[in-house]
């Protein structure tokens, strides 16, 4: 019976992971038809590809090379600011215990459960004032300021996972507070900070809304922003709407299956504890 049981279990895991892969990969199946299409045949139904049209992707190509260099920019600018103001404020979070920190770690909880367009206006309008639309530091400080409570939350889960006694034996060697930061905490927390740091990536280049309401030239475009042009009164154009959207996959896709060890590490050495 414990056999049977077993052997229903495991067919019942197969055909649920059999269903979940479908489920993330015809989108994406989906969207290489449309590429592959040309214009004049988009109208036509396509369970399988029936044209082989790679002009899209020569258009594509042409279309957000300049926006992804500028999303690529903007996201490894937003990681880092986001790392230097994460790292020391997750560790006082997680190590110190003082008045306010609970309330502190539950406003930065529920900034996570806002949705982002509705600060928007009021930070047009204030950004218009200074002077800072249309500009790669501002789009950046905000971009920063977005993803910069997941940062510590993640980082504040793994450094609450660490050994106090490394720590405790450096301050009585005469370690500072930044010392012992950068020399101790910072290289034994390896995985939590790339666990952050890609999170922090994919957000800032996937980011649609903070661009659409800050950025209005066309050589400060984003990737998202550049798909959403394509998006006329009177037309949208498929093909190279898909083709363009599967040329700005790749370098997320990229990154995240280059660091995928340093994920699988931080995730279970206690990067999303606590």
């Amino acid at each position: 019976m414990k056999e049977r049981n077993r052997f229903l279990a495991s067919i019942v895991a197969w055909a649920l992971r059999i269903l979940f892969a479908i489920f993330c990969i015809l989108p994406i199946y989906a969207t290489v038809i449309v590429a592959l299409t040309p214009d004049a045949d988009m109208m036509r139904p396509q369970l399988t590809p029936q044209f082989w049209d790679f002009s899209n992707f020569v258009k594509g190509l042409r279309f957000i090379g300049e926006r992804l260099i500028n999303s690529f920019i903007n996201s490894i600018a937003s990681v880092a600011l986001a790392l230097v103001i994460a790292v020391p404020c997750s560790y006082v979070l997680a190590r110190y215990r003082f008045r306010g920190r609970s309330f502190l770690l539950f406003c930065l909880l529920v900034s996570q459960m806002m949705a982002g367009i509705i600060l928007m206006p009021s930070l047009y309008s204030v950004y218009n004032n200074l002077g800072m639309l249309n500009s790669r530091l501002g789009l950046i400080l905000v971009l920063t300021g977005v993803n910069l409570a997941l940062a510590i939350w993640i980082l504040f889960g793994f450094f609450q996972s660490l050994p106090k006694e490394i720590e405790e034996a450096a301050m009585i060697d005469g370690a500072s507070f930044l010392t012992m930061l950068l020399k101790i905490v910072v290289p034994m927390s390896g995985p939590g900070i790339a666990v952050s740091a890609i999170f922090v990536f994919i957000n800032t280049f996937n980011e649609f809304v903070v661009p659409l309401f800050l950025i209005t030239k066309s050589h400060l475009f984003t990737v998202t922003l550049s798909l959403y042009t394509l998006l006329t009164d009177t037309t949208m154009r498929w093909p190279l709407m898909a083709a363009s959207s599967l040329i700005g996959m790749v370098l997320p896709i990229v990154i995240f299956i280059v660091f995928q060890r340093y994920i699988v590490h931080g995730l279970t050495s206690g990067a999303l504890k606590g």
